[in-house]
Protein backbone atom coordinates (compact mmCIF):
# COMPACT_ATOMS: atom_id res chain seq x y z
CA UNK A 1 0.00 0.00 0.00
CA UNK A 2 1.49 3.22 -0.99
CA UNK A 3 1.16 6.09 1.10
CA UNK A 4 -0.70 9.40 -0.08
CA UNK A 5 0.80 11.65 2.55
CA UNK A 6 3.33 13.77 0.92
CA UNK A 7 2.83 16.52 3.98
CA UNK A 8 4.47 15.55 6.63
CA UNK A 9 7.64 14.04 4.43
CA UNK A 10 8.01 17.81 2.60
CA UNK A 11 7.89 19.44 6.10
CA UNK A 12 10.20 17.31 7.50
CA UNK A 13 12.51 17.75 4.46
CA UNK A 14 12.75 21.53 5.03
CA UNK A 15 13.31 21.44 8.42
CA UNK A 16 15.91 18.99 8.26
CA UNK A 17 17.18 21.44 4.93
CA UNK A 18 17.49 23.82 6.95
CA UNK A 19 18.93 22.81 10.14
CA UNK A 20 21.31 21.08 8.11
CA UNK A 21 22.32 24.41 6.59
CA UNK A 22 22.77 25.99 9.91
CA UNK A 23 24.69 23.57 10.73
CA UNK A 24 26.75 23.47 8.21
CA UNK A 25 27.60 27.06 8.51
CA UNK A 26 28.20 26.63 11.76
CA UNK A 27 31.06 24.20 10.98
CA UNK A 28 31.95 26.52 8.33
CA UNK A 29 32.24 29.37 10.37
CA UNK A 30 33.94 28.13 13.35
CA UNK A 31 36.30 25.74 11.78
CA UNK A 32 36.83 28.60 9.06
CA UNK A 33 36.90 26.02 6.08
CA UNK A 34 33.75 24.73 4.01
CA UNK A 35 33.61 20.73 4.65
CA UNK A 36 32.20 19.19 2.00
CA UNK A 37 31.29 16.19 3.83
CA UNK A 38 28.62 17.76 5.64
CA UNK A 39 26.61 19.11 2.46
CA UNK A 40 26.79 15.45 1.93
CA UNK A 41 25.54 14.68 5.28
CA UNK A 42 22.27 16.92 4.56
CA UNK A 43 21.48 14.31 2.19
CA UNK A 44 21.34 11.76 3.93
CA UNK A 45 19.36 13.68 6.73
CA UNK A 46 16.61 14.61 4.36
CA UNK A 47 16.74 11.43 2.65
CA UNK A 48 16.16 9.44 6.49
CA UNK A 49 13.76 12.17 7.41
CA UNK A 50 11.72 11.78 4.50
CA UNK A 51 11.61 8.12 5.05
CA UNK A 52 10.69 7.95 8.59
CA UNK A 53 7.94 10.77 7.85
CA UNK A 54 6.83 8.29 4.87
CA UNK A 55 6.42 5.60 7.47
CA UNK A 56 8.36 3.47 5.64
CA UNK A 57 6.22 3.37 2.45
CA UNK A 58 8.22 5.05 0.14
CA UNK A 59 7.39 6.17 -4.11
CA UNK A 60 9.41 7.77 -6.52
CA UNK A 61 7.88 11.17 -5.18
CA UNK A 62 9.05 10.94 -2.00
CA UNK A 63 12.62 10.11 -3.40
CA UNK A 64 12.47 13.61 -5.04
CA UNK A 65 10.90 15.41 -2.29
CA UNK A 66 14.34 14.39 -0.36
CA UNK A 67 16.77 15.36 -3.19
CA UNK A 68 15.03 19.30 -3.36
CA UNK A 69 15.12 18.60 0.44
CA UNK A 70 18.96 18.50 0.22
CA UNK A 71 19.22 21.19 -2.18
CA UNK A 72 17.55 23.43 -0.69
CA UNK A 73 20.08 22.81 2.55
CA UNK A 74 22.83 23.03 0.79
CA UNK A 75 22.14 26.39 -0.65
CA UNK A 76 20.58 27.69 2.68
CA UNK A 77 24.24 26.48 4.01
CA UNK A 78 26.43 28.37 1.60
CA UNK A 79 23.69 31.08 1.94
CA UNK A 80 24.34 31.13 5.48
CA UNK A 81 27.92 30.80 5.13
CA UNK A 82 28.41 34.16 3.01
CA UNK A 83 25.60 35.74 4.63
CA UNK A 84 28.14 35.56 8.04
CA UNK A 85 31.36 36.37 6.31
CA UNK A 86 29.60 39.35 4.13
CA UNK A 87 29.09 41.17 7.27
CA UNK A 88 31.32 38.82 9.74
CA UNK A 89 28.21 38.79 11.89
CA UNK A 90 25.18 36.43 11.72
CA UNK A 91 22.81 39.62 10.43
CA UNK A 92 24.56 39.36 7.30
CA UNK A 93 22.27 36.58 6.50
CA UNK A 94 19.37 39.23 6.67
CA UNK A 95 21.05 41.93 4.21
CA UNK A 96 19.29 42.08 1.18
CA UNK A 97 22.38 42.61 -0.48
CA UNK A 98 23.74 39.05 0.21
CA UNK A 99 20.75 37.84 -1.16
CA UNK A 100 21.52 39.95 -4.38
CA UNK A 101 25.07 38.78 -4.18
CA UNK A 102 24.05 35.18 -3.30
CA UNK A 103 22.13 34.95 -6.70
CA UNK A 104 24.46 37.12 -8.73
CA UNK A 105 27.61 34.37 -7.59
CA UNK A 106 26.12 31.79 -7.52
CA UNK A 107 28.18 30.13 -10.17
CA UNK A 108 31.62 31.23 -8.44
CA UNK A 109 30.26 29.77 -4.87
CA UNK A 110 29.97 26.25 -6.09
CA UNK A 111 33.84 24.97 -7.39
CA UNK A 112 34.82 21.01 -8.80
CA UNK A 113 34.56 19.51 -4.93
CA UNK A 114 31.42 21.44 -4.28
CA UNK A 115 30.06 19.84 -6.91
CA UNK A 116 31.33 16.52 -5.99
CA UNK A 117 29.66 16.62 -2.87
CA UNK A 118 26.09 18.20 -4.11
CA UNK A 119 26.45 15.34 -6.42
CA UNK A 120 26.70 12.78 -3.76
CA UNK A 121 24.07 14.57 -1.59
CA UNK A 122 21.46 14.33 -4.49
CA UNK A 123 22.51 10.52 -4.84
CA UNK A 124 22.52 9.47 -1.04
CA UNK A 125 18.98 11.60 -0.92
CA UNK A 126 17.36 9.99 -3.55
CA UNK A 127 19.00 6.28 -2.88
CA UNK A 128 18.28 6.70 1.44
CA UNK A 129 14.72 6.21 1.14
CA UNK A 130 14.24 3.57 -1.20
CA UNK A 131 16.75 1.46 0.19
CA UNK A 132 15.47 1.92 4.41
CA UNK A 133 11.65 1.37 2.43
CA UNK A 134 12.61 -1.91 0.57
CA UNK A 135 14.44 -3.05 4.15
CA UNK A 136 11.78 -2.01 6.14
CA UNK A 137 9.53 -4.55 4.08
CA UNK A 138 11.62 -6.95 3.38
CA UNK A 139 11.98 -6.82 7.68
CA UNK A 140 7.90 -7.24 7.69
CA UNK A 141 7.58 -9.48 5.23
CA UNK A 142 10.17 -11.90 7.63
CA UNK A 143 8.36 -11.39 10.54
CA UNK A 144 4.48 -12.34 9.15
CA UNK A 145 6.24 -15.44 7.33
CA UNK A 146 7.45 -16.20 11.37
CA UNK A 147 4.13 -15.73 12.50
CA UNK A 148 2.70 -18.13 10.25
Amino acid sequence: MESKNYGLPILGALLAAIVGGVVWALIAIITEYEIGIVAWAIGGLTGYIVFYLAKGSVTSLHQVIAVVGSLIGILLGKYFILGYYYENSISGIFNSEVIMHFGDNISVLFGGMDIVFVLLAVVTAWQLPAQLGSKNQTTEQIQETKAE
